[in-house]
């Protein structure tokens, strides 16, 4: 599979016209697995002759697939439809180096104009469908896997904007072009690398105050937070990767905001050996209860997890 960056560098040898193609095939998405010659002729107003040139062309570059029966996108052309359109839009002047490389996305840095922006480009099947299935409400009955990166990547940018609309600790979401997520850059440092906290229990309370304010001014619960997706920077605390959220009114809301809070007493059960009651955490995130759960340092106590 090609990174976005490889993809980026053959946008020079694509015309205005294997974009279109690459539209049409876009466009077929979950509704045919491949698309013929005549069919996108059809759609473009191109002579069946000049797609499949263009198609030969984009095969070669490894941007679509050949079947008997027709042709079909995968990723690097999906990339390259993505790209092109961001940066037609004005959205996407320049893609930089990885930032991270996930299960399910890769994070580019990026330029508009002068700011300093992120792409986040979904993967989705680098995991088992089985585990697709069981985090992403929204999955597909097959294997379709770039029609569900283009789905995760739409539910995280609603996600976003709800949640950045109320001023809430998370990345503002900028622009959404297929399963490419611009947003805006937060520089800091990921939870899981922070070795020295300086007060472990103003670091662990100030993230139960940003998951109350998700949940109690936006109505949402992250559903997969742990130390990999919390941000400590100059700011404050931010909370990334939102595409799995879901509403407070959810049935299943509960257990996953059980499931966040565990993951965080537990990381900082064994980074700091700092102590909180669960209980207390639900109550308080949940806005049962207006004071913040009391942490205490322990070298003795066992893990409340």
């Amino acid at each position: 599979m090609s990174t976005l960056r490889e993809v980026a560098e053959l946008s020079g040898a694509l015309s205005d016209d294997d974009y279109h193609v690459l539209g049409s095939l876009a466009r077929f998405l979950g509704r045919r697995r491949y698309v013929q010659v005549d069919v996108i002729s059809r759609i473009t107003g191109r002579s069946e002759d000049a797609i499949s040139r263009s198609l030969r062309k984009m095969h070669s570059m490894g941007l679509v697939t050949r079947g008997s029966a027709g042709y079909s996108l995968v990723y690097a052309g999906l990339d390259a439809l993505a790209l092109h359109s961001l940066q037609r839009a004005g959205h996407l002047d320049a893609l930089g180096v990885p930032i991270a490389v996930g299960k399910e996305s890769d994070v580019y840095a990026g330029i508009v104009g002068a700011r300093e922006v992120v792409v986040k480009a979904y993967r989705i099947g680098r995991v088992s469908f089985r585990r697709l299935k069981r985090l992403r409400t929204y999955g597909p009955h097959t294997h379709e896997w770039l029609l569900a990166s283009m789905r995760s990547a739409a539910t995280e940018f609603r996600n976003l904007r709800r949640l950045s609309a109320v001023g809430l600790p998370v990345p503002k979401p900028l622009s959404l072009r297929y399963h490419l997520l611009v947003m805006e850059r937060i520089d800091g440092v990921v939870l899981r690398y922070v070795d020295e906290a300086g007060d472990p229990q103003v670091l662990i309370q100030q993230i139960l105050d940003a998951i109350r304010r998700c949940y109690v001014e936006a109505r949402l619960v992250h559903a997969d937070l742990n130390e990999f997706n919390v941000m400590v920077s100059r700011q404050g605390i931010f909370i990334l990767d939102w595409p799995q959220a879901v509403d407070a009114g959810n049935p299943a809301a509960a257990a996953y905001m059980e499931r966040d809070l565990d993951n965080m007493i537990r990381f900082f059960r064994k980074r700091f050996n700092l102590v909180l009651d669960p209980d207390s955490a639900i109550d308080y995130v949940t806005g049962q209860a207006e004071r913040n759960p009391l942490a205490q340092r322990s070298d003795s106590s066992p893990s409340t997890t």
